[in-house]
C-alpha cells in the first residue's frame, strides 16, 4: 500500500511534538486529561497524598461566534454544564456572512469566532490584518487536553495549510476522528414515511422518480387538515448557495463528483453539478404544480414553520421536521418524516478526517478580553471531556459509568426518541434529532473511541440503536431489514451502489488555499447569475425543451463571467493540494 508521505512528515512532527510535550510536562507533574470523565483534580494531580482542589477561575462573559448551532442552545443543560466546568459564560452570536462582514471591516470582530474558509479568502484576511493571534504558545500552556495524537495531527494539518504559509497555528480543527453512519441518515430524499408507505414503496432511481413520488403523495394528501395547500418542493435561501446545490446531498454531484471521483465545473456541467441537479428538481416539481411559491425566498426557519403546518412534505434534511415529527406520533405509530434510504447516489455519512468540518475551526481575535481563558475554553470544547459533553450529555445525569463502560440512561434515551420541547432543553446533540445541540463545535467526531473504550456518541451503538427506537423507526427498518435506519441506508453502501464519506477527499477541499482575488470576483458573479437565474428558468420554462434552451442561455452568461477561468484554478488547486498532502 503506498504510504501517504504528507502523513508521514505529521506524524513524525507529532512524535517530536509529543516528546517536547511530555518531558515538559514530568517536570511538574501535570498530566494530560484524556479521560472524558476524568474530574479535573484527578487529571491535574500525580499523587496520591494531594487532596487539594485547584482554585476555581473567575466567572467570565466571552463573546463568541459559533458557526451553525441551535439558537436556544443557551438555554440547555449542556450549556449550563459548560458554564460550570470552564467558568465561561459564552455570549453566542450565530455567525451571518454580512454581519460577520461589517465586523470585520470595523475591527470589531467577538473574543472567539469560528472562521469560515474554505473558498473564501476570510482567513487570508483575519491572519494578515492580525485580527486573529497565534495559538502556539497558548495550546502549549492552556491546551493540555489537545496534546494527545489525534489533536496533535489536525493542529500540524492546520499549521500546514491554514497559516497563510507562516506554519503557525490560527486554527484549532472540530470534528476530526472518525464519523459512521449514526442512528439515521439526516441528509437526503426526506418526506413521509406513512404516504411513502401508502403508494406501496415506489422505486426511487432518480429526480424524476422523486418527483413524481412526491405529487402522488399531494394528490393523495392535498390540503392539511385545516384546509392549507400542501406542497412537495422548496429550499431555504439563507445559507448562500448551500439551497441550491442540495440535491448534491443525494445525487453525488458537484465540485467534486463522488460517483465518478473526478473535479467537475459545476456552473457548466448539467450532468454533473449539484446546481442543476436542483433546478432540474425543482421544475419538475413546477411542472407538477407542487412547488412551492416561496421555494426561491423562503429561509430555513420558514420551513421549519411550514413543516410544522403541515404544508411542505419534502426536505433535503431531516433536521426542519424534527418538532413535528414529535406531533406526528401522536397521530400514528408510522406517522413522520425520514430520510428515504435510496440504492444510488451519496449519503453524508461514514470517513475519516484529520481536519475535520470544513469553517468550523476555532480561532481566538485580538480583540479577546481574556485570551489565556478563551484559550481554555476551547481545549475543553475540543477535548475528549467536552465532546462526549456536546454529544452525549452531563455524566450522571444523562450517561453514566456501568461496569466500567459509558452508558446512556434509558430515561435520556427514551427522550431523545420523542424529541419535542423537553429533548430540546437537554442540549444533546449526538442522538442525531435536528434542531438540538452544538454538534458543530464539537471536537471530535461522533465515532472516535476515547480513552475510557467508549464513544464519543455514546448514542452511536448497536445497543442504543436498538433502544431508541420510536414506532416510526421500527416501521422502517422492518420494511428493509434492518437493525436500525442509517442501516437500511448504509447496507448499499456496503453492496457498492452508495458512495459515501469513504469516498469524499475532505481532507484535500479543507486543505485547499483560498481563492485570489480575480477568482473570487469571479466565483461571487457567478453565485449570483445562479441565485438569479435558476428561478427564471425553474419557474418560466414551459416545457422540457424550453429548459434546456434556458438553461443553456443560463450557462452561456456562466461562461462569459468566467466561469472556466474558474474552473481551470480550482482544478489545478485540487491537483496541487493533493499532491502535497501526498494522496
Amino acid at each position: 500500500m503506498k504510504r501517504n508521505k504528507w502523513f508521514t512528515m505529521i506524524s513524525a512532527s507529532v512524535l517530536v511534538f509529543l516528546l517536547i510535550f511530555f518531558s515538559a510536562c514530568s517536570g511538574n507533574n501535570n498530566k494530560v486529561d484524556s479521560s472524558p470523565s476524568a474530574s479535573p483534580a484527578a487529571s491535574e494531580t500525580s499523587s496520591p497524598t494531594a487532596t487539594a482542589e485547584p482554585t476555581p477561575k473567575p466567572p467570565i462573559t466571552m463573546s463568541v461566534l459559533f458557526n451553525a448551532t441551535a439558537d436556544d442552545f443557551e438555554n440547555t443543560e449542556v450549556y449550563n454544564e459548560i458554564v460550570k466546568q470552564t467558568g465561561v459564560t459564552m455570549d453566542i452570536q450565530l455567525y451571518d456572512e454580512q454581519k460577520f462582514q461589517v465586523q470585520l471591516a470595523g475591527g470589531d470582530l467577538p473574543d472567539i469566532i469560528q472562521v469560515q474558509h474554505v473558498g473564501k479568502t476570510y482567513l487570508e484576511q483575519l491572519i494578515d490584518g492580525g485580527n486573529i493571534i497565534p495559538l502556539d504558545d497558548l495550546v502549549k500552556l492552556h491546551g493540555s487536553n489537545i496534546q494527545d495524537e489525534i489533536h496533535a495531527q489536525g493542529l500540524a494539518y492546520s499549521k500546514s495549510f491554514w497559516s497563510n504559509n507562516t506554519g503557525k497555528l490560527y486554527l484549532v480543527p472540530i470534528q476530526i476522528g472518525t464519523t459512521g453512519w449514526g442512528f439515521e441518515q439526516t441528509m437526503g430524499f426526506t418526506t413521509r414515511w406513512d404516504y411513502y408507505k401508502e403508494l406501496g414503496y415506489p422505486a426511487i432511481k432518480n429526480i424524476d422518480d422523486m418527483v413524481n413520488a412526491l405529487a402522488a403523495m399531494i394528490e393523495k394528501h392535498p390540503k392539511t387538515a385545516d384546509g392549507k395547500k400542501v406542497y412537495g418542493a422548496a429550499i431555504w435561501n439563507d445559507w448562500g448557495t448551500w439551497g441550491l446545490t442540495s440535491l448534491g446531498l443525494t445525487t453525488g454531484n458537484g465540485q467534486y463528483n463522488s460517483n465518478d471521483g473526478q473535479i467537475h465545473n459545476h456552473y457548466t456541467e448539467p450532468a454533473s453539478s449539484s446546481f442543476w441537479d436542483t433546478a432540474y428538481f425543482l421544475y419538475k416539481a413546477q411542472q407538477k404544480g407542487i412547488l412551492d411559491p416561496d421555494a426561491f425566498t423562503a429561509k430555513y426557519d420558514d420551513i421549519v414553520a411550514k413543516a410544522t403546518q403541515g404544508t411542505l412534505i419534502y426536505s433535503a434534511a431531516t433536521w426542519p421536521f424534527s418538532n413535528v415529527n414529535a406531533e406526528l406520533l401522536k397521530e400514528g405509530p408510522d406517522k413522520g418524516f425520514v430520510s428515504i434510504p435510496l440504492d444510488w447516489g451519496f449519503a453524508w455519512a461514514g470517513g475519516q478526517s484529520i481536519a475535520g468540518w470544513a469553517d468550523r475551526g476555532f480561532a481566538i481575535t485580538k480583540n479577546a478580553k481574556d485570551p489565556e481563558r478563551a484559550m481554555e475554553l476551547i481545549n475543553f470544547l475540543a477535548s475528549e471531556k467536552g465532546a462526549r459533553l456536546l454529544s452525549s450529555g452531563i455524566e450522571g445525569v444523562h450517561w453514566d459509568m456501568v461496569d466500567g463502560k459509558p452508558q446512556m440512561k434509558p430515561e435520556v434515551v427514551s427522550l431523545a426518541s420523542t424529541g419535542g420541547d423537553e429533548w430540546k432543553k437537554t442540549g444533546i446533540a449526538g442522538a442525531g434529532v435536528g434542531g438540538v445541540g452544538a454538534a458543530n463545535q464539537q471536537g471530535m467526531a461522533n465515532d472516535t473511541v476515547l480513552s475510557d473504550g467508549g464513544l464519543v456518541n455514546l448514542f452511536n451503538t448497536p445497543e442504543m440503536f436498538a433502544t431508541k427506537q420510536n414506532s416510526l423507526h421500527k416501521d422502517l427498518t422492518a420494511h428493509y431489514g434492518a437493525a436500525y435506519p442509517a442501516q437500511a441506508y448504509q447496507q448499499y453502501e456496503t453492496q457498492g451502489l452508495v458512495k459515501s464519506l469513504k469516498d469524499y477527499p475532505q481532507d484535500i477541499l479543507n486543505a485547499m488555499p483560498g481563492m485570489p482575488e480575480d477568482i473570487k470576483r469571479i466565483v461571487d458573479e457567478l453565485d449570483q447569475l445562479m441565485i438569479k437565474g435558476i428561478p427564471e428558468v425553474v419557474l418560466k420554462a414551459k416545457d422540457d425543451a424550453d429548459y434546456t434552451k434556458r438553461q443553456q442561455a443560463l450557462i452561456d452568461k456562466l461562461n462569459e463571467a468566467g466561469a472556466d477561468k474558474w474552473f481551470q484554478w480550482y482544478k489545478k488547486t485540487f491537483e496541487d493540494t493533493k499532491a502535497k498532502l501526498g494522496n
